[in-house]
């Protein structure tokens, strides 16, 4: 193989989205089963974070996925006790990924997947 990748354990698939944390107050939603995206009219009243994950194609757990939250800091009230501690919890001014966050989330990538301690 051109680049010596013969094995699954070094095939990772990222996925970055944004997930909805708060709903509308007193709205009943009701969609239909096919549908697979939903709006809402008023943004106000809810907030996004973006989720970084990983997988490996050789089926081991997923990474501790890498959380982006709107602000300046972190809040205490934000880290709830469901969480595992192994998550990394980043904050950006926009809510999305920028260049240090990036940069932190290659250090954790490398750190999990054990990059760099065996031979091919």
């Amino acid at each position: 193989m051109k680049y010596n990748i013969c094995y699954a354990k070094y095939i990772y698939n990222m996925h970055e989205s944004g997930v909805r944390i708060g709903c509308p107050i007193g709205e009943i939603v009701i969609v239909l089963t096919g549908v697979k995206e939903l709006y809402s009219a008023s943004s106000e009243n809810h907030r996004s974070v973006t989720i970084i994950e990983v997988i490996c194609t050789d089926g081991r757990l997923p990474l501790p996925p890498l959380i982006i939250c709107l602000g300046e800091k972190i809040i205490d009230n934000w880290v709830y006790n469901n969480l595992t501690g192994t998550e990394v919890i980043a904050i950006s001014p926009t809510g999305y990924k920028n260049e240090n966050i990036a940069l932190s989330w290659l250090d954790h990538f490398i750190k999990h997947i054990g990059a760099g301690l065996e031979k091919p």
